[in-house]
């Protein structure tokens, strides 16, 4: 029963890392296709775009460097903290309706706690190879 639980759990995560690293990825590409389509700041957009893949990748490298992980899940949960923040301001300055921005304040609050999960995984498993590293022989 509990192996049942830790496997749905560890599943659960995994699906979770994937997902906002995949979500990074196509933020960024996107970002980038918008810029060049619209003949917008191209500039910005490649800088949006190599920011998203910095963070989908540094999520990703989790399994092999936890110490990657955690940075690159705790640069995601800034940076969802920082959109908040910003498009909060800017939608309410041009007068959206309340109930959109506070969908989407909720929706990137959610994505930023998603993220503190991921990299409080990463230094779990940081502490746990600490813990299982063999002593050295003298």
């Amino acid at each position: 029963m509990i192996d049942n639980i830790l496997s749905v759990e560890r599943k659960a995560k995994m699906i979770l890392r994937y997902g906002i690293a995949f979500y990074f990825i196509y933020f960024g590409l996107i970002n980038l296709w918008g810029a060049l389509s619209s003949n917008g700041n191209i500039l910005m957009g490649s800088i949006v775009m190599l920011l998203g893949l910095c963070i989908g990748s540094l999520i990703l490298t989790h399994f092999k460097q936890p110490k990657l992980g955690a940075i690159g899940a705790g640069l995601a949960a800034v940076f969802f903290l920082i959109v908040v923040a910003i498009l909060a301001f800017m939608e309410i300055r041009d007068g959206f309706s309340l109930q959109m921005i506070f969908l989407r304040v909720i929706k990137d609050l959610l994505l930023a706690i998603a993220c503190m999960v991921l990299c409080g995984e990463s230094l779990k498993e940081m502490v746990r190879e600490k813990i299982t590293k063999p002593f050295p022989v003298r």
